[in-house]
């Protein structure tokens, strides 16, 4: 059979996901098992394509950018014409305030923190301005480089440990299964890039520590690559400091000199998010702080019986059985050969990738406790910066299983990377925001319809930097399609569902209209006497929130009344203007 013949099976994968999103706008069935159907004709193509090659090594790296690409396909399709990740507004609205004019670290009205790291907007806002595309079109196109380098750097990593490139290729098969790569990682927000620069500059400094020639020129690559990180993502330079460190320490314990090289690489990348923080970022600690709080506390307030554990997968839109069943199995069979890969690979104690590789699978095993317990969206966000190093542990012991060439190992190692595949995918992403479907309050993807954005461009045609409020999904498309600064009580403290959610315009309605400043205030009729998919319609410290929260519509038409005007009606859509 030739190559070129195997290599079909990636368009038809193309097409298996093609298909999966078509069905499932049209509510007809059967997307998830398109779906996945995808995702196993893109492995096995994968490992076909490479037994038939020649040239293993640059067929292994080729293929884990071609999975790269074709597993970003699916968060595509899930929003073809614009940005409808509720994450992904504040990094619209700053990319697209680069463009208009605006100078770096402008005040991001979605969200304070995003401006404080601009590397995202401006690498996006620079790459339209050069090329004449969308934020839409360029920012897609920045996050894909981002995610095909981080995914070659995997590749890269696991052949330094293992040192054969079928066990790269299969690092990087993990790598790509891991719960965040399909839709979080994918979405148009700064640790989409982050993360993969942090692969690439913990790959540099593996690279440092070995004697080896070019090192200068390493030190450089990694040294500007770590400020990149520095000034796109909070999160991602706290790690990846925390990572350099552990590099040094590691070659420390083992004994041996540390390389200048290296020890200056982790001091830059320390010192660089340290000021960073203190000197243009400071707000990151009022905005990270509450959650480090709750994260600290889950634990011990589990042990009080202050709180219980969370019912898994409980809360939101259900999914199928196999796929709750493959997320249990997966944990466990990511255990299994964790633990035999990292046994082979620590057996080599003068060596320090297999040290460093080990300790950051273990973050995401250490985090299942915090994620039973809370459910924790912060805590989830370790797990792509943990499979950095659990993959190419988890490829040792998978090559040893490929290495025996008997069907019988080549078939259970693919069930394992299916299982790998189906039970990952639904324990970072809930179904709302994998398929498309019914329109539903507050659940992100499938609240921000083609609607919404037709009232936001509207907005945007008429006027700029008004203030507008409404329910959390119009609060941010106003605010980042439209262009207009929305009134929330996250950002500002303004209880917003005061004046919303109240069935009569009350005098306090008013004092709270007048108290926020409003210009604007958006209703969506669909939200009358439905629950919110996330708990909440503005803000999860609203009355009722998570148990009766409820809009009628009589709050919601109250405003067609003196004092307001009705300036834009699409059916379901509804912006009023504030009399001045």
């Amino acid at each position: 059979m030739k190559l070129a013949s195997v290599c079909v099976g990636f368009p038809l994968a193309g097409l298996l996901f093609v298909a999966a999103y078509h069905r499932a706008e049209r509510d007809a069935g059967w997307e998830h098992e398109l779906y996945w159907g995808g995702v196993a004709l893109a492995v096995a193509t994968a490992g076909a394509a490479f037994a038939l090659s020649t040239d293993r090594r640059r067929a292994g790296a080729w293929l884990t950018v071609v999975l790269a690409v074709l597993l970003s396909l699916p968060k595509f399709l899930r929003a073809p014409a614009y940005f409808n990740f509720y994450d992904e507004q504040a990094h619209v609205r700053a990319a697209q305030a680069l463009l208009d004019g605006l100078p770096l670290f402008a005040e991001n009205p979605l969200n304070r923190v995003v401006a404080d790291y601009p590397g995202l907007h401006a690498a996006t806002a620079a790459l339209a301005a050069a090329t004449g595309g969308s934020v839409f079109e360029t920012g897609n196109l920045v996050v894909l480089l981002a995610r095909c380098a981080g995914c070659v750097a995997v590749f890269l990593l696991a052949e330094r440990l293992v040192r054969a490139p079928a066990a790269a290729l299969l690092a990087a098969l993990v790598f790509v299964a891991n719960p965040a790569f399909a839709f979080f990682d994918a979405q148009f927000a700064y640790e989409s890039v982050a993360a993969p620069l942090v692969a690439l500059v913990l790959l540099l400094a593996l690279n440092l520590a070995a004697p080896a020639a070019g090192r200068t020129a390493a030190l450089v690559a990694a040294t500007v690559l770590s400020g990149l990180v520095v000034i796109t993502h909070h999160g991602s330079a706290y790690l990846l400091a925390g990572l350099l460190v552990l590099v040094v320490l590691g070659q420390a314990a083992a004994r041996r000199r540390p390389s200048a090289h290296l020890v200056a690489l982790a001091a830059g990348a320390t010192a660089a998010t340290v000021a960073w923080l203190f000197t243009a970022a400071s707000y990151t600690l009022t905005y990270v702080g509450p959650y480090v709080r709750s994260n600290l506390m889950s634990i011990p307030e589990f042990l009080t019986g202050e709180t219980r554990p969370r019912r898994l997968f409980g809360g939101f839109l259900p999914t199928p059985a196999y796929e709750r069943y493959a997320s249990y199995a997966a944990v466990l069979i990511l255990f299994g050969l964790y633990c035999w890969g990292g046994y082979a690979a620590l057996r080599r104690r003068n060596r320090l990738d297999p040290w460093v590789c080990a300790a950051l699978g273990a973050i995401y095993f250490g985090s299942i406790p915090l994620v039973v317990l809370r459910g924790d969206q912060v805590v989830k966000r370790l797990w792509e910066f943990a499979f950095i190093g659990l993959a190419p542990v988890c490829a040792l012991a998978l090559a040893t299983l490929v290495a025996r060439r008997k069907p019988a190992t080549w078939l259970a190692t693919a069930a394992m990377l299916l299982v790998v595949f189906v039970g990952s995918g639904v324990m970072r992403s809930g179904e709302h925001i994998r398929f498309p479907g019914p329109y539903l309050p507050s659940a992100d993807p499938r609240s921000m319809t083609p609607d919404v954005v037709a009232a936001a461009r509207w907005l945007a045609g008429r006027t700029h930097d008004e203030r507008v409020t409404g329910d959390r999904t119009l609060a941010a498309l106003l605010g980042s399609v439209g262009e207009q600064i929305p009134v929330t009580y996250q950002e500002d403290g303004y209880p917003v569902w005061k004046i919303v959610a109240a069935e009569e315009l009350t005098p306090a309605v008013f004092t709270e209209i007048r108290r926020a400043r409003l210009d604007w205030i958006a209703v969506d009729l669909r939200t009358a006497g439905v629950f919110p998919l996330t708990g909440f319609y503005f803000d999860e410290s609203e009355p009722g929130a998570y148990v009766d929260t409820q809009l009628s519509r009589r709050a919601l038409t109250k405003f067609d009344a003196p004092g307001f005007r009705r300036a834009y009606d699409n059916g379901t859509i509804v912006l009023y203007e504030v009399a001045g």
